[in-house]
């Protein structure tokens, strides 16, 4: 199995997400989904695992590209920010995106909301860890679990998983 730890929208928390990672214990892959790159970057370091990052809409003076498309084990991910798809007034256009793409996941951030809805491609928001979100007591990043080799479309699973301050 495969497993991926997916976050977006750390907007400078990322140690509280570093730490609630290496609680779960042996991930394959870091997806950060934009806004403070650089705390994807930093991520990347403490957690020594292979990191695909992309920009979001705060990231304007990164040189990370906006959207990725990753295939590991057959599997294939759209990684974008959201926000060149007007995630925050519909999804419609990014999922059709997705569809076009001939991917199995679309991964966004930028609303700072965790989502998950299966079709024919499985959107994903893994949610925001911002302080904002922290006061709410909704601070979250996402956990997927995927076969090594895609064989079929069905997927392990996806958990949303939440931080908190300590």
């Amino acid at each position: 199995m495969m497993r991926l730890a997916i976050v977006s929208d750390t907007h400078d928390n990322w140690p509280l997400v570093v730490d609630a990672i290496k609680a779960e214990g042996n991930i394959d892959y870091l997806i950060f989904l934009g806004d403070y790159v650089s705390d994807g970057r930093q991520m990347e370091k403490a957690l020594q695992i292979p990191t695909f990052l992309v920009r979001g809409n705060c990231d304007s003076y990164e040189d990370d590209p906006g959207e990725l498309v990753v295939e590991l084990g057959g599997w294939r991910l759209l990684l974008c920010h959201g926000h060149f798809y007007s995630v925050k007034e519909t999804l419609e256009e990014l999922y059709v995106h997705g569809v076009e793409e001939q991917v199995d996941f679309v991964l966004f951030g930028h609303t700072h909301q965790a989502y998950y809805r299966e079709g024919e491609v499985v959107m994903i928001n893994p949610g925001s860890v911002s302080k904002f979100n922290l006061m709410l007591n909704d601070a979250s990043w996402g956990l997927l679990t995927l076969s090594k080799e895609k064989n079929e479309k069905n997927f392990i699973k996806y958990e949303k998983k939440t931080c908190q301050m300590l």
